[in-house]
């Protein structure tokens, strides 16, 4: 067998399993990231319930605890769109992660290819 061959062979696994290594780091960091907003979001949702029904004892005319709980509508309403904007913050910095290891990938991916390609070889003219 051809020892160049064998030497290509290694080259692409390992650069395939080194891709495969920065995908996945990109792809937990985002997880993690996302997975912080959604515990925020969580929170405050839990903390918004809690303070929703304490206001059904806490106040004994209707218009006062409809005022509170329109209030607290609101600021869960205010801590959504800050959670959704921060979301989408995360997501926009993960694409210029994901695209650079994409444009890097491709290209060492056509530079492997281009090396690996079969050469023609030369035709001897008849004598």
């Amino acid at each position: 067998m051809d020892n160049n061959l064998f030497a290509q062979w290694e080259s692409f696994t390992k650069s395939a399993i080194d891709s495969g290594k920065e995908l996945e780091a990109l792809n937990l960091k985002l997880v993690e990231e996302l997975s912080e907003q959604q515990m925020a979001l969580m929170t405050s949702a839990m903390e918004v319930g809690n303070k929703w029904f304490s206001s059904f004892s806490e106040y004994k005319a209707l218009p006062e605890m409809l005022a509170a709980q329109s209030k607290l509508a609101s600021d869960y309403s205010n801590k959504l769109i800050s959670v959704s904007k921060a979301a989408t913050d995360v997501l926009s910095a993960s694409r210029e992660g994901y695209t650079g290891w994409f444009e890097k990938n491709v290209k060492l991916l056509s530079e492997q290819a281009a090396a690996a390609s079969i050469k023609p070889a030369p035709v001897r003219k008849a004598a």
